[in-house]
């Protein structure tokens, strides 16, 4: 791989995490509102209560913040890393797919449905906002429409996910297919399922729009701050507040530790979950990604554009490599090809998270070109011409994890990844707001909870084995309003490595 390439990686990250927060208001830490850099610590004399605080402010974070500012709550979101939409987490790279047809499995078709909704909703009151304070008032597109293909092995799994949500779709064969949509070339026996729905999301602008609306609506935020601890007071009961201690990430000085506290957090670190919350470590791994963007020929660079290019999933055989791409599009010139795993390089022990190597390499290369040179021609002898790495947090079967702490049912864990998260972060977002505002059982509402002590409790205890039922009934009830994440929670009956990880909550 040439120096050039290796070297491109910082540069791209820097570039799509800078775009201007225009809808930030020009000041500075005043009103309830932060700006989106880096801000050192701020030494309370006295720890400073929320109804609730989100610890990350990546795609969940970013959404539950916007959420719960929405709501009415005094909310507070922590950032470790400066600015908002940077590239050292796993909510960047300039695009992510969206797509309503999912293979993954039926229970994800309502949370697509509310999560495509309410990216346009944000995308309307982004451009509303905008030209209300005429402040780069200019039309922010988070969401581009190209259509889905979804190709080859996973076709059959897709299909039954239209048929059965009702979606729009045609079937085509691979024949059919590469002479629609001249970019590719799949085996002519092959099958694929086009869904107009699916499309390309902007990771970085996404980020940035929910926390300057949670913000513009008075929520407090911190950027460049770590959560170093945190414990929930007095007897540890779902009424009892929970205390955080903050210090300047890096340990870098510049500030001084502060402790603030809520009546429920919001757990969304990302790969950090593992750190805060440590027996969640071996359930929810983080792994290595790696993207890149390849040249196109010249004459074939029509052929990539948004009109002409759905975004896809190609898996050449059940449980075989699987590769996902986008047309050219945005600021970045190039095809943009990943494989879904990559070379699952995990990342397990203290540090190995922040540790991890960002820059691209020739194994990494040939990976993604392997992709790109059997299904786009054109684009796979092209030069590699930017790259960028993030992270998966996996569970072992792939599907996500919401759900509230086993022991501290006014903490909720989000781990909602596993490769194929982002598409949902605003649905999800939503809903755990609504989880923070119906308060955890045996608890109260989040709502008034700012003006009263955090080492308020109730009578009941969750601090017992009982508190962990094999139901999932003490970690959310019956849902409520927020039902669509049911699917999704502990569940040591029904999903490997849950049994293991709940015990780890019990020692």
């Amino acid at each position: 791989m040439a120096a050039s390439a290796r070297a491109s990686i910082t540069p791209l990250t820097r570039k799509l995490a800078a775009s201007p927060a225009a809808l930030c208001p020009a000041r500075g830490f005043c009103g309830g509102r932060r700006g989106l850099g880096a801000t050192p610590g701020v030494a309370d004399a006295a720890t400073k209560h929320y109804d609730a605080v989100v610890v990350g402010l990546g795609a969940f974070g970013s959404a539950a913040l916007y959420h719960l500012a929405k709501s009415g709550l005094k909310v507070l979101g922590i950032e470790r890393h400066s600015p908002v939409g940077h590239g050292l987490g796993s909510s960047h790279g300039a695009s992510r797919i969206i797509r309503m047809a999912y293979f993954e499995g039926l229970q994800y078709g309502p949370l697509l449905k509310r999560s495509l909704q309410l990216f346009l909703d944000l995308q309307e009151e982004v451009a509303a906002r905008g030209s209300q304070q005429g402040a780069g008032g200019q039309h922010e597109q988070l969401f581009t429409r190209t259509g889905m293909l979804d190709v080859g092995s996973v076709f059959e799994r897709s299909l039954e996910s239209a048929r059965v949500h009702h979606l729009q779709h045609e079937v085509l064969t691979g024949a059919e297919l590469n002479k629609r949509f001249p970019a590719y070339r799949v085996p002519e026996h092959w099958q694929a399922l086009l869904q107009p729905d699916g499309g390309v999301l902007a990771p970085e602008r996404i980020v940035q729009a929910h926390v300057r609306l949670a913000q513009v609506l008075g929520a407090d935020v911190a950027v460049g701050e770590a959560v170093t601890h945190w414990q929930v007071e007095g007897d540890g009961s779902p009424g009892a507040g929970v205390t955080l201690r903050l210090a300047p990430a890096g340990g870098g000085g510049g500030g001084a530790e502060r402790q603030v506290a809520a009546a429920a957090v919001v757990m969304t670190p990302g790969p950090w979950i593992g750190q805060l919350v440590p027996e969640l470590a071996d359930l929810c791994v983080p792994e290595r990604q790696v993207v890149g963007w390849f040249q196109i020929e010249p004459s074939a660079r029509p052929h990539f554009s948004p009109e002409r290019f759905p975004v896809f999933v190609i898996e050449e055989s059940p449980g075989g490599a699987a590769y996902y791409g986008f047309p050219e599009h945005g600021d970045l010139p190039g095809f943009k090809i990943g494989l879904y795993r990559h070379l699952r390089e995990q990342l397990r022990g203290p540090g190995a998270v922040d540790g991890v190597r960002r820059s691209a390499d020739a194994a990494d290369e040939a990976a993604l070109r392997a992709g790109a040179a059997a299904y786009f021609p054109a684009a796979g002898s092209g030069a590699l011409l930017h790259a960028s790495a993030c992270y998966f947090t996996n569970t072992p079967d792939g599907h996500f994890l919401v759900d509230r702490h086993p022991r501290h049912p006014q903490v909720i864990l989000c781990s909602a990844c596993s490769g194929h998260g982002f598409k949902m972060s605003s649905g999800i977002g939503q809903l755990m707001a609504r989880m923070v505002l119906d308060g955890p059982p045996g608890g109260s509402s989040s709502r008034s909870s700012s003006s009263s002590s955090s080492s308020s409790s109730s009578s009941s205890s969750s601090s017992s084995s009982s508190s962990i039922s094999s139901s999932g009934a003490a970690a959310g009830g019956a849902g409520g309003s927020w039902a669509e994440l049911l699917p999704f929670r502990f569940d040591p009956e029904g999903r490997p490595g849950h049994r293991e990880a709940l015990a780890r909550f019990l020692r």
